[in-house]
């Protein structure tokens, strides 16, 4: 039995969220920016009337890429929606033989790799993505 994920590409590479973390998925429409935020910040966004941090995921991850990011995929850290800005949402997912990062790869919001025939998925661990300071910045932000 695997797990659900939602696909979605940054550049040329292809991550998993697992679909339970996801709150929505949405098509960017304005960004507004906030002034003096952290760099992966991309702005606020509006859904239904709230205002939510909008992560770049490419300037998180450091990946370099001359495409826009077209979507939002809306997830909830701690008690606060965020969303993270990605070129393509490609897929709802099935994934089995999930296997751990290989040794060298220390990224704490990597879970695991899933080696298809023709590409690989890094499945991500939401909860991991941004630090303990940069929730609680995100907190303040928009509290």
């Amino acid at each position: 039995m695997g797990f659900q994920d939602v696909i979605f590409s940054l550049g040329s590479e292809e991550y998993g969220l697992p679909i339970e973390a996801v709150q929505e998925i949405t098509r960017l429409a304005e960004v507004h920016p906030i002034p003096k935020a952290p760099d992966y910040i991309k702005g606020l966004i509006s859904i239904r009337g709230h205002a939510i941090p909008l992560i770049d995921l490419r300037q998180k991850f450091a990946i370099q890429s001359d495409h826009e990011s077209e979507y939002a995929i809306i997830i909830e850290i701690d008690g606060n929606l965020v969303g993270f800005a990605v070129d393509e949402v490609k897929e709802v997912r099935t994934l089995e033989n999930i296997s751990p990062p290989p040794p060298l790869v220390n990224s704490a919001f990597i879970g695991g790799i899933v080696n298809l025939p023709d590409r690989i998925i890094i499945q991500v661990i939401p909860e991991r993505i941004l630090e303990d300071r940069e929730v609680q910045d995100l907190s303040r932000l928009v509290g």
